[in-house]
């Protein structure tokens, strides 16, 4: 993640925090439940934000491991004191270093993966692919559009079928469905693009 990508969820965690923390997900949680592993028992959530979706799944009696780069997001995240969660402050790059290679039945990529550059997507999801069980699962969602970017300070890498299509010919992966859907947040109206593929 770029510095000044971080920099802003620093900066500005309180902010984010509550403009995320109680939008409603179910839509977006089904398919990606309906696919895990019948056995599933471990989730890791990639760029966990506010935890909204981390405690959604501990809740559910997952054991979930939450990482994100801000700290400031992780400590806001961690006074919820939801059960069988293990928050963690981690970079992406810091993913590369853990030992946790086939440990994860499901990795949430929720708008987080959406802040690394196209030409570095490949090596990181397959990474993530490399963390799960067989036949685990990873969800990955990206603002809807066909270029990188900076906007007020922050990286980001949008996606559509071309794109996808592009890095989806170098993943160790099947893509289990794709699917465009509309910001859940009040007073926003972007699209996402969202993929749920499966570690082959």
């Amino acid at each position: 993640m770029k510095n000044t990508t971080l920099s802003f969820y620093e900066n500005h965690a309180l902010q984010f925090y509550h403009d995320t923390i109680n939008v409603d997900m179910t839509d977006i949680y089904q398919p990606f439940l309906h696919n895990l592993p019948k056995d599933a028992l471990h989730i890791l959530d990639v760029g966990c934000g506010s935890g909204r979706d981390s405690r959604y799944f501990g809740d559910l009696g997952y054991y979930v491991t939450a990482i994100d780069g801000s700290q400031n997001l992780i400590d806001l995240a961690k006074n919820a004191n939801t059960p069988h969660i293990d928050w963690l402050c981690l970079n992406f790059d810091e993913i590369y270093q853990q030992a946790w290679q086939g440990k994860f039945s499901g990795i949430w990529a929720c708008a987080s993966l959406l802040h690394i550059p196209f030409d570095h997507l490949v090596n990181l999801i397959n990474t993530l692919l490399n963390l799960l069980i067989e036949n685990g699962i990873i969800y990955l969602s990206f603002k809807y559009g066909d270029q990188d970017r900076l906007k007020d300070g922050r990286y980001f890498c949008d996606m559509n079928d071309k794109r996808w299509s592009d890095i989806n010919n170098h993943l160790n992966a099947q893509t289990i469905k794709t699917w465009i859907t509309r910001d859940n947040r009040k007073d926003r109206s972007e699209q996402w693009f969202n993929a749920i593929l499966k570690k082959v």
